[in-house]
């Protein structure tokens, strides 16, 4: 995925996140407004007015350059009350338009360099969702077996940034920063923030916060989250930005924030407990943020802003994990792979990356055999990525063997990493091992046939390989079954120019940039296929329904905002 960043001097990502720290601090205790890769169709028709206001304020020339594209039976816990915080229904937003929010916010994130394209770390953070939302399912949780249009479609997203933080979305999609996943010791703390943002979204806090006022609340957030980041880079611009946000627009929408935290909590609790995660995960995490409040320069952690953390939330916590029956819950082996992949992520410099090859050569002489995987996997990748593909082959096996070391057998920790394997394939790519990097991707994705990591591997696997036609099989399919997912549009796309299918090739590319809400070039793109000659007849078909199709999108969203499609 590698292709599909867009760098901009002022992150919108970071802009958009602000949006969490602003309602943390102006009411304490909310989750922001964001979210995660798009699960529906690339349509955007019927966007309400509320949607193109949002629109067009993080459209404007300081959120983003102009030439960049816009792309789980309830368990009996008597001692445990939650809070009356209403009808989840009444006048709140409806799933519909909650999911159209979150996508909004999405086509702005996805092409931004600090959303994290590393395909193993997705597949960590959704596999883990999915986990937690079947237990949501079997426990009968509102929202949790929702079907049709008001079902959530989960998607959790990793974001480069060093800060501790999580967040919630409207629609169901969930951000983690990667410095919340290397400061967590297992994988049970993961999960139980990933609980909490998922209690959040179940019991619709943010929807009902977004009434019938939607529409200046909106307006209203944006100014004061391009306000918020801009501060710290232009000051003046940030004033400008800030005179559109009033916080007092804000303040009837988080009346019950602590209320929402609580129930939260609860919720979460509820969901670790039945997916089979360690319960003391979280009051673990959280006494560790506690204490960092007191020794960080530059303020407390961003997670204890936006979700106040008070001694009574975490007695409570404590409480509730007292009344499960003790148990031994080992953190997964991947868990420690995945946090080595984190720190690399958020390197940045090259001096960044000096730097972590002695943090990853410290872990690898430390005792516990978990920070042992961690250091010989990271002394790997930062090997990977300087091209010395023997120190790398090393390194992984060191990694290999402490991770054999410690699935001893009977021990609930899987053997098999997928990180692990999609490094092996990797490197055995980079050293002309071509058809072994197949084998290795193939085994994988049998391994793990939802993984995006291994799919991805077996395809780049394949074209190393001449078998373009079964890596275009196999992303046709993806692209039917999962058409939003912009990383198989870009790779069809690839694969298509190897085959020299140029008329495909544009139509695949137009597809991405259709998901990115790149308009204007998702239309030329699949001008230039119908125009290009070469195509059967059915392709030529699909092409010219879809360029239809894209026009008439683009067309009524540029009604909404009173203008005219370029001739």
């Amino acid at each position: 995925m590698q292709d599909i960043k867009s760098v901009k001097n002022i992150s919108v990502w970071q802009r958009l996140l602000a949006m969490h720290l602003v309602l943390g601090l102006a009411c304490t205790g909310t989750t922001p407004l964001y979210a995660a890769p798009a699960t529906g169709d690339v349509s955007v028709e019927g966007n309400s007015a509320a949607i193109q206001n949002i629109g067009r304020a993080m459209q404007s020339p300081d959120a983003r350059p102009a030439n960049a594209p816009t792309r789980n039976t309830l368990q009996s816990q008597p001692t445990i009350i939650l809070p009356d915080m209403g009808d989840p229904g009444g006048d709140a937003l409806s799933r519909v338009d909650e999911r159209r929010y979150g996508e909004l916010i999405m086509r702005q994130i996805r092409p931004d360099a600090d959303y994290s394209n590393d395909l193993p770390i997705y597949d960590y953070l959704n596999q883990m969702e999915r986990r937690l939302i079947q237990a949501a399912k079997k426990l009968q949780l509102g929202g949790a077996n929702e079907q049709g249009s008001g079902a959530y479609n989960f998607e959790v997203f990793a974001v480069k940034d060093s800060s501790i933080n999580a967040f919630a979305l409207p629609g169901g999609f969930i951000g983690f920063h990667t410095g919340l996943i290397v400061s967590a010791e297992s994988d049970s703390e993961v999960a139980s923030v990933m609980g909490h943002e998922t209690g959040h979204v179940l019991q619709r806090h943010l929807a009902r916060q977004m009434d019938k006022q939607t529409t200046n609340t909106m307006i209203a957030i944006a100014g004061m989250v391009l306000g918020a980041l801009a501060m710290s880079r232009n000051p003046q611009a940030a004033a400008g930005l800030m005179q559109g946000g009033q916080a007092a627009a804000i303040n009837n929408q988080l009346s019950y924030s602590r209320d929402a935290e609580r129930e939260a909590d609860r919720i979460g609790f509820q969901i670790l407990d039945a997916s089979g995660y360690d319960v003391n995960g979280a009051p673990g995490f959280f006494q560790r943020l506690q204490k960092a409040t007191g020794i960080m320069d530059k303020g407390v952690p961003a997670y204890v802003r936006t979700h106040p953390l008070t001694t009574d939330r975490i007695a409570d916590m404590q409480d509730r994990a007292r009344t499960v029956p003790s148990r031994n819950v080992p953190t997964a082996v991947e868990f420690y792979f995945i946090k080595a992949r984190a720190r690399m992520e958020q390197a940045g410099s090259s001096s960044g990356l000096y730097d972590l090859k002695n943090t990853f050569d410290s872990l690898s002489k430390q005792q516990p055999i978990g920070k042992q995987i961690e250091g010989f996997y990271g002394l790997s990748l930062i090997a990977q990525r300087q091209g010395k593909w023997d120190q790398a082959e090393v390194d992984l096996q060191q990694a290999r063997n402490l991770t054999q070391k410690a699935s001893a057998p009977g021990s609930p920790i899987q053997r098999q990493s997928l990180s692990l394997e999609i490094t092996a394939s990797e490197l055995a790519l980079a050293k002309g091992k071509k058809e072994e990097a197949l084998q290795i991707a193939q085994a994988a994705l049998r391994a793990y046939p939802q993984s995006y990591a291994a799919g991805a591997a077996m395809v780049n696997a394949e074209l190393k390989t001449g078998r373009t036609n079964d890596a275009i099989a196999w992303l046709k399919a993806r692209t039917r079954s999962q058409p939003n997912e912009i990383v198989w549009w870009s790779m069809l796309s690839n694969a298509y120019d190897q085959a020299n299918n140029v008329p495909m090739r544009h139509y695949a590319l137009g597809e991405k940039y259709a998901l990115e809400g790149a308009w204007p070039s998702a239309i030329e793109q699949l001008k230039i296929a119908r125009s290009a000659g070469g195509s059967d007849f059915y392709q030529g078909s699909s092409i010219d329904a879809r360029l239809r199709e894209m026009q008439r999108q683009y067309q009524d969203e540029l009604k909404e905002q009173g203008k005219q499609l370029p001739g």
